[in-house]
């Protein structure tokens, strides 16, 4: 298959909307239909652009908001899933597909970083 500059400029959109719109379900044929592409030549400029598929990279981009919100806020474990468009069924395993440790842990280990930081600082 052929892919041409404006095949890899449609992919750049898709990417773009998943991650302003991470909390959206998409699949290849949804964001070929946004961008104005054939689904197929979205698929394969998508993985050389970003070296992942849609459902890895759109997990990372979740997994990234998620953290964010774990480190900012004190919003449940819960909220933050329904916030990136997950359950937290489905955002630990992914989280822990990443990190190695739940969105819980991971939080509990943020605070000890900074309260010991902020105990040298002082």
């Amino acid at each position: 298959m052929h892919i041409r500059k404006t095949d890899f400029e449609k992919a750049q959109e898709a990417k773009a909307i998943i991650e302003k719109e991470y909390y959206r379900q998409f699949t290849y044929k949804d964001l070929a239909c946004l961008v104005g592409t054939n689904s197929t030549k979205l698929q394969v400029a998508f993985k050389i652009i970003t070296k992942k598929n849609l459902y890895e990279y759109h997990s990372l981009v979740r997994i990234e908001k998620a953290m964010y919100l774990l480190e900012n806020t004190d919003l449940k474990v819960e909220t933050i899933a329904a916030k990136v468009g997950l359950d937290r069924t489905n955002l630990n395993k992914q989280f822990k597909k990443i990190h190695g440790i739940s969105p819980s842990t991971w939080r509990e280990e943020q605070e000890r970083k900074d309260h010991s930081f902020y105990m040298k600082s002082a």
